[in-house]
């Protein structure tokens, strides 16, 4: 279950990257005026920051899921806990 929510999480991580250069691309082409590239810009860089911040955690996710099965037997768990 936890390595389908991680594979869709990094799957939206990397559309919302795509997401960006395309919006990145439009601020290149002369379509927009002074404000909307302005407002674009920043909504670019919000959005940059929060897929950091998403990828982040969902690789630090993915690496505690990876770990857990060595943990629980170091620890000797070896059902699952209610």
């Amino acid at each position: 279950m936890l390595d389908i929510i991680i594979r869709r999480a990094l799957d939206i991580v990397g559309r919302t990257e795509r997401l960006i250069e395309a919006c990145r691309r439009l601020l290149d082409s002369e379509g927009l005026d002074e404000v909307e590239v302005y407002e674009l810009d920043c909504e670019i860089e919000r959005l940059g920051d929060a897929v950091f911040v998403a990828d982040k955690a969902i690789r630090s996710l993915a690496s505690t899921v990876e770990c857990w099965p060595q943990a629980a037997q170091a620890h000797g768990i070896l059902r699952t806990l209610h």
